[in-house]
């Protein structure tokens, strides 16, 4: 069931909340939406104690129309109003991708004592992304079976076209993709600045971070260095991946995503 919180007149964030246990919030990239990540996490983590709360960032999926939003700590005061209804005490967990875990270090960087984990794959840093050149891993010919339109999505995005990966294409990107309101993610969907400046805040809880060495998006090198930044992180680079990484690595991401969750469990 989708649900909504409001701020103001035109400032609107709709999300959806699956089981039960420690709340995470999970936060998409941009231009893109929440049925994506609950496309891929549900199969990595459902059978988790975990209550997955899927969200649409503002000027996104059902977060629209966002007028009302104009700067980026405006979509995390939004988010503030998730946490009241779903997590007004104790702990909970944050999951982003691509621009979702800018989002996910920003909702960190305010309440690092109550953050018990930090899941970030692919995930946009502040300044300049420092990306590979664009290369294929892997072209099995099969975007021919899609409209021209799709096809430009779908190589921009993948470096590893293969059946299975046209597949998770089909169900979790095509149908969210173009369901955005331009001038707000212009506006507000942009790495800060924050009232609270991620890189200025200490997270004392674990830490995984995944990227993709082929990812021509956002790269992979700086966020390396992230590990550096938190004390318990795990840093993983994976070869033959690129920004798509969930849908190309499932396997390996699930993998990495149960250790995390076994981290959480073990530090209470």
């Amino acid at each position: 069931m989708t649900e909504r919180v409001r701020l103001g007149d035109g400032a609107s964030l709709a999300y959806e909340a699956v089981g039960s246990g420690i709340p995470l919030l999970s936060f998409h990239g941009a231009y893109s939406a929440r049925g994506e990540v609950r496309e891929f996490l549900e199969p990595m983590i459902s059978a988790r104690a975990v209550r997955r709360v899927y969200l649409d960032l503002p000027g996104h999926g059902d977060s629209r129309p966002s007028s009302g939003v104009r700067q980026p700590d405006d979509v995390l005061d939004l988010i503030e109003l998730v946490l009241e209804a779903e997590v007004p005490v104790g702990r909970f967990l944050v999951l982003g991708h691509s621009f979702g875990g800018h989002v996910a270090r920003a909702i960190a960087a305010r309440h690092p004592d109550r953050v018990a984990g930090m899941a970030l794959i692919c995930p946009v840093l502040p300044g300049e992304q420092r990306t590979p050149a664009v290369a294929v891993v892997r072209d099995d010919h099969v975007s021919g079976a899609l409209d021209p339109d799709q096809r430009a999505e779908y190589e921009g995005y993948f470096v590893v076209r293969t059946a299975d990966t046209l597949d998770r294409f089909r169900s979790a990107v095509v149908s969210v993709v173009g369901e955005v309101d331009e001038q707000t993610i212009e506006q507000a969907i942009t790495p800060g600045p924050h009232r609270a400046d991620p890189d200025a805040v200490a997270v004392d809880a674990p830490v995984l971070v995944v990227s993709g060495r082929h990812d021509h998006w956002v790269g992979w090198e700086r966020q390396e260095r992230l590990g550096d930044r938190y004390p318990h992180a795990t840093v993983v680079t994976a070869g033959d991946a690129g920004h798509a990484l969930p849908h190309e690595r499932p396997g390996l991401v699930a993998a990495l995503l149960s250790d995390w969750l076994d981290e959480v469990a073990a530090g209470g």
